[in-house]
């Protein structure tokens, strides 16, 4: 029954017309992974003797036990942000003879194969086999090693647990996020050490394999829990009548409906992003980038210069507008040639996301001036995000719409965004290039002169150069938006 399953699934990708024009970007992709785990082999080989470069004075074993806890707790937020439900359509089967104890069986089976669930293995099975043997034996080594793996699936159980009660039940998840939040807490102020807890239990597994057992039975209990949900939620008639229940909840945004039909249009946007899973992701993700800064404003070899400063500013302020104006207007793909036979102006259209983006840009900016009470580099990175905020206000996203023109493909807005590659075509991968890159070449063109601050000036004065000339901006955006309508509605005709 699962082969039959897995079949159905496998012919129901490769017969889509979009998995075969995708097919060598699957293939590029495909070898960036690859790539990717080849590093991840090579960071594990080479592991201990980082930790003895990093830490001279401590054993490697003792210090990788000792973290391992706080690798899954991080690895556990992480899937939630990016980790994906498995999902099967079921009415299909629902009048056939098929058990649904079967059907949900498959769906929590098959989100076994997320690359979430392998990575551990990649990273600590070259280093156990190379460092445990010698101090827990061969079957001490393997019995470290099954805990690991089994600590991985109770991981991604709870992930698609947790998330799936965000809709159902959201008091639930929020107040397991809470207890985690709650335990670091604690640990932080050194009421408990989960370093000594983690130590403890990942020795215990490599000196006795009868602790393998308390993985395994978080592991059945959690499957068990996703596996009672599931099967309670799976009656469409159900889903119906909640849906019935739902109608006449829509409501307009009182404030928006001021500003005539450029208000109504941001409005429609808003809802769009909020009723559908793959636009709210994107927002989400864009959230969690705006803590990159720590990355490096923590760093003097970045905050000593400026062009380097230059790239988390202009990312930060803009991560929104360039992630979800790269599909533009993609976002509207299922309806567009309704769209197309609406009295609806283009330049209105366009209207709509510039003005969208700039509140957006405005509220991410604000929040990166929190980085300017870091101390020593504080004012130099406010006053830099400030001209990042400007440049992307005024230049960068005029950018982004100009070369969203270019992309043609479909977007399916009920997936996530983490790890999905559907809708994505070269232009986005081409976009990043004169969103990222210009600022800095405008930056040096100043810079050279002999003063850095006169590049940075330089890109505060072009965005509000191109603030002001918006309107013209946003007619040569819906000049090649005119030329190109019709291509790009052939385009997402296509599933």
């Amino acid at each position: 029954m699962i082969r039959l399953l897995l079949s159905h699934q496998w012919k129901e990708s490769t017969r889509s017309s979009v998995w075969q024009k995708n097919l060598a970007i699957n293939l590029v992709l495909g070898f960036f992974i690859l790539l990717l785990l080849s590093y991840v082999v090579l960071l594990s080989l080479f592991l201990d003797k980082i930790l003895e470069a990093g830490w001279p004075d401590e054993d490697p074993v003792e210090l990788v036990n000792r973290v391992l806890l706080y690798y899954f707790l991080f690895d556990l937020g992480f899937r939630f942000l990016m980790q994906e439900l498995p999902v099967l359509g079921i009415q299909p089967y629902l009048h056939l003879p098929v058990g649904k104890s079967k059907l949900v069986h498959f769906v929590l089976w098959k989100s076994l194969s997320s690359l979430f669930n392998f990575l551990p293995l990649l990273l600590f099975i070259p280093f156990a086999l190379k460092l445990l043997p010698e101090v827990y034996g061969l079957g001490g080594a393997w019995s470290w090693v099954a805990g690991l793996f089994l600590l991985t699936l109770v991981n991604n159980y709870l992930t698609l647990y947790f998330k799936r009660q965000l809709v159902e039940k959201p008091f639930v998840t929020g107040g397991f996020l809470l207890a985690v939040v709650a335990l670091a807490a604690i640990n932080y102020l050194g009421y408990i050490s989960l370093g000594a807890a983690s130590g403890a239990f990942f020795n215990a597994l490599g000196t006795n394999a009868v602790w393998v057992l308390v993985p395994l039975v978080l592991l059945v209990a959690v499957y068990l829990l996703n596996y009672r949900f599931l099967v309670a939620h799976t009656y469409p008639e159900e889903m119906r009548i909640r849906k019935a229940a739902k109608v006449g909840d829509s409501s307009e945004i009182g404030f928006l409906q001021r500003f005539g039909e450029l208000g109504t249009l941001i409005g429609l946007e808003l809802k769009l992003i909020m009723r559908h899973k793959r636009p709210k992701s994107t927002i989400l993700m864009a959230v969690l980038f705006m803590a990159y800064g720590f990355l490096f404003y923590t760093n003097k070899i970045y905050t000593n210069g400026f062009a380097m400063l230059i790239f988390p500013g202009i990312f930060m302020t803009g991560f929104m507008m360039l992630s979800y104006g790269q599909f533009v207007p993609g976002w509207q793909s299922a309806h567009f040639d309704a769209l197309l036979t609406k009295r609806l102006s283009p330049y209105t259209f366009y209207l709509g996301k510039f003005w969208m983006f700039v509140p957006a840009c405005t509220v991410a900016y604000l929040v990166t001036l929190l980085y300017g009470l870091m101390p020593a580099a504080g004012g130099k990175i406010m006053l830099i995000n400030t001209a990042c905020f400007l440049y992307n206000i005024g230049i960068n996203t005029f950018v982004v719409l100009y070369l969203s023109t270019y992309n043609k493909k479909r977007i399916d807005l009920s997936k996530s965004a983490s790890f999905n590659w559907q809708g994505v075509g070269a232009s986005q991968f081409i976009m990043m290039l004169p969103a990222m890159l210009l600022p800095i070449l405008l930056y040096f063109a100043f810079s050279l002169l002999g003063n850095p601050w006169w590049g940075i000036a330089a890109l505060a004065v072009a965005g509000l150069l191109g603030f002001l000339f918006h309107k013209q901006l946003l007619g040569v955006v819906v000049k090649r938006f005119q030329q190109e309508k019709y291509t790009i509605a052939a385009g997402y005709r296509q599933i």
